[in-house]
């Protein structure tokens, strides 16, 4: 077994290669699985002998470490809202096994988008995801959000895509904001730093009138996105200040479900949707008190019908 993968060495270089030049061109989907395999050697026992004992417990640690912590900052490249805790395989491991130890091919993402990537690919170049060493969005202004109607400042978000994108472009930037579930995500956090916000506006509306606070919202927002232009709370902080309802102080009125019964706390509620004819189900969890926000936030969705809270199981 040692031999035939000493033997493979240079046609893992040659995939590693082709795979390079795939990305480079944004053709990762045409790549096929069959011209990936290690001749001779079943594919678990590649991922086993050459990832997990020689790369990640092996003398090629140092290239998963490289990976790891080699990054300009933390925040996972996939979703830019949690921290990057994985090392995920863009092509999978499982499926590309010459390309299992191929530095191009691996990349440091959340807990989250890495359970919901898996093992998923797609020959569509319209919903092939991003690759983060490859494919760079973070120049162009293309994440927005707005207040939805009868709540107290809970926000929508969504991508607005700049002019000058393709239409490739645009539907697949589209595509991972969908399947990473970014709007909810984002809101979610937005939701959090409002509740924690609102006394700090309160005060800010006594002392300025609305249009101070409009002006404090927008100083809140450049500093934000002066350090990333899609950030979801420079975002949500630009959002607030372009609602006029918002900033003469709707924030403290009244609009949003309150939840009702016992250990609101607790997070036993998950939502579920109908989108392109299919049921979905979140994969996070929430509590009494949250989950009709977020169930909102979900129905303000485009494409987004038959919205439920639903027992979690």
């Amino acid at each position: 077994m040692g031999s035939k993968l000493r033997d493979a060495a240079p046609a893992v270089e040659e995939a590693a290669e082709t795979y390079r030049t795939a990305a480079l061109t944004s053709s990762l989907h045409t790549l096929r699985a069959q011209d990936f395999q290690i001749a001779g050697v079943p594919n678990r026992k590649v991922s086993d002998i050459v990832y997990e004992s020689g790369m990640r417990a092996g003398p090629g640690r140092v290239i998963y470490e490289e990976v790891m912590e080699g990054r300009d900052e933390d925040l996972c490249p996939m979703c830019r809202h949690s921290e990057v805790s994985e090392l995920d395989h863009v092509l999978p491991k499982k499926a590309f096994p010459a390309l299992c130890v191929a530095p191009d091919n691996l990349v440091g993402i959340c807990e989250f988008c890495n359970y919901k990537k898996s093992d998923v690919t797609s020959d569509d170049a319209r919903r092939v995801l991003l690759h983060p060493h490859f494919e760079n969005v973070s120049t162009d202004v293309w994440l927005a959000a707005e207040v939805i109607p009868g709540t107290k400042g809970a926000l929508r978000y969504f991508v607005d895509p700049p002019p000058h994108w393709d239409p490739v472009l645009t539907d697949r930037v589209r595509n991972q904001f969908e399947f990473m579930e970014m709007a909810t995500r984002y809101g979610s956090r937005a939701q959090q730093t409002l509740s924690g916000m609102r006394r700090i506006f309160d005060t800010q509306l006594e002392k300025s009138g609305a249009t101070g606070l409009m002006a404090y919202l927008k100083e809140l927002a450049g500093s934000h996105q002066a350090d990333d232009l899609n950030g979801w709370a420079g975002v949500a902080y630009d959002a607030w200040a372009e609602d006029a309802d918002f900033c003469r102080g709707s924030f403290n009125g009244t609009g949003t479900p309150t939840a009702r019964g016992r250990n609101l706390g607790l997070r036993n509620y998950k939502i579920t949707w109908v989108r392109n004819n299919c049921r979905h189900t979140s994969a996070v969890r929430y509590s009494a008190a949250a989950v009709g926000d977020y169930a909102d936030l979900k129905r303000a969705e485009e494409g987004v019908t038959d919205v439920r809270i639903v027992p979690a199981k």
